[in-house]
């Protein structure tokens, strides 16, 4: 996420001519389009029903283990 950050801001940077010292305003710019862009993207995904966290997979078990027995 760093790195599309970086690229939002720079984009700001060039769009603004290269004036230089706005650089944190841009950063800041850039973090609040890239975080809109990835909860649309989420709420898109709610929508639909997909879920936004990875599936869970069961835990393997071996069934070559003893258990001790009491």
């Amino acid at each position: 996420m760093f790195d599309e950050i970086a690229r939002v801001a720079y984009g700001l940077y060039e769009k603004r001519g290269h004036v230089p010292g706005n650089d944190f305003a841009d950063w800041i710019e850039a973090e609040k389009i890239v975080m809109k862009k990835y909860s649309q993207e989420k709420a898109v995904k709610v929508k639909a029903g997909k879920s936004t966290r990875p599936m869970r997979t069961p835990a393997k078990t071996d069934s070559k283990i003893s258990r001790p027995t009491l």
